[in-house]
Order: C-alpha cells, then structure tokens, then sequence
C-alpha cells in the first residue's frame, strides 16, 4: 500500500507544472569599463551621443537600459528589445550603467552587472574621479566583527587623471543621516569599531588633486 501511494505521489508530482524560465542578465560590451568614452557623436558643445551595447539574455524578451550621471544622480531609462540603444547625454561627466533582462512570463528579473564610464566634453578639463567601487562589505551582507569589535572596510578608487588624493568614509544607522567617521584616508580602506547585532550604512567619498568629488553608492549591511 505504501509503495502505491509512493507512485501515486510521484505521478502528481511529475506531473506538474514546468517552472517558468527566468530572464538571466546580459553581459555588457560599450562603453567599456571606467575608461573614457571618446567615440560619442558631437551633438553640441555640451552634449554627446553614447551608444550602448551587450549581449542578448536567456529567457529575456526585452530589457531596460538605465544610464545614471553620477554627479547629479539622475537617472536615464529606455525600454527595448534589441541589444543596442544611443543616449543622448551631458557631456564631461561620470556616468554609470547597466542593464535589466525581462520577460512577458515572470516578473522576475535579470539585472547585468554595473559598469561606469567618463564622457568626455573638453579634452583638456581634468576628469572628475569615478565613485568609488565598495568591495567590503557588499550590499545587504552579514559580517562577522573581529576580536576588538572593528571591520576594515575595502573599496576600489578610479581616476583617469591618477590624480586621487584621499577618501572619507561615512557611515550611520540611517541612509539619509550618514556621518563623516574618516577623513583624508590615503589608502583604500579603513577600519572602524562597531555595534553587533547593529545595521549600519556606508559611503565613500573621493577626492583629486583639483578638489572634484565624487560620491559612491550607499551600501548597508548587519553586523553579527
């Protein structure tokens, strides 16, 4: 009798649903990765237009290109079903981008991974350094304290000038009310003690030899 209802379960079971294919992200191609972007068309004196391309994605029918000034934070969206789109942007500054992979079937999503770049305006202005890439901790990540109760903080600075000069680290217990705990950091990274059992938020800002700046993403993350 069990072996029946064994095989009666088996029949039900097999005999459900295929699970809907989730869309999985593209692999960006252009503009390359924190590099100038010097092939835009002229539209004028202040404006250039950026083609973006990247791969096509499994189980994707369309996606959503989303280009972000990273000085103003403004964002750039447009929805397509090719693999290749042109923007028109302010020129001589930072910008990042990625894209999203979707599909009719799900509401699930595929984001690709983000890339920035420098669009350039006039050659000879000093580039604005790009936003800082945090590494450690990643966003929403649980870490372990060391024995003093500190965590040493890892990012990834980039300037096409080579010109970076320091880094201030913020940190705070809301995203809207982050304080200056490190200033002129000559490194990449830093360590602060913190709370267990606490969730913080992070930034780094960073600074060149002409006084520009430029602020990376907030990241949060819990302490165990």
């Amino acid at each position: 009798m069990k072996r029946l209802l064994v095989f009666i379960s088996f029949l039900i079971l097999g005999c459900g649903p295929d699970p809907i294919p989730v869309p999985q992200p593209v692999v960006l191609l252009a503009p390359s990765n924190l590099n100038a972007c010097n092939t835009a068309t002229r539209v004028n004196d202040f404006e250039r237009q950026v083609r973006f391309q990247w791969t096509a994605a499994l189980n994707a029918e369309s996606y959503e290109l989303v280009v972000e000034n990273s000085l103003s934070r403004e964002p750039t969206t447009m929805e397509t079903t090719i693999l290749t789109e042109s923007i028109t942007l302010p020129s001589g500054a930072p910008y990042q981008w990625y894209v999203v992979s979707k599909s009719l079937l799900t509401d699930v999503t595929g984001k690709s991974t983000v890339w920035q770049f420098y669009l350039e305006g006039n050659p000879e202005a000093s580039h604005l350094p790009f936003p800082a890439i945090l590494l450690e901790p990643l966003d929403e990540e649980e870490v372990s304290l060391s024995g003093a109760n500190t965590f040493t903080f890892k990012w990834k600075g980039v300037d096409l000038d080579d010109d970076i000069i320091s880094y201030d680290l913020y940190m705070g217990l809301t995203e809207i009310e982050l304080i200056k705990e490190r200033d002129g950091i000559g490194t990449s990274q830093s360590s602060l003690e913190l709370n267990s059992d606490t969730i913080y938020f992070w930034q780094v800002v960073t600074m060149d030899s002409e006084g520009n700046q430029s602020y990376s993403e907030i990241f949060q993350f819990r302490t165990l």
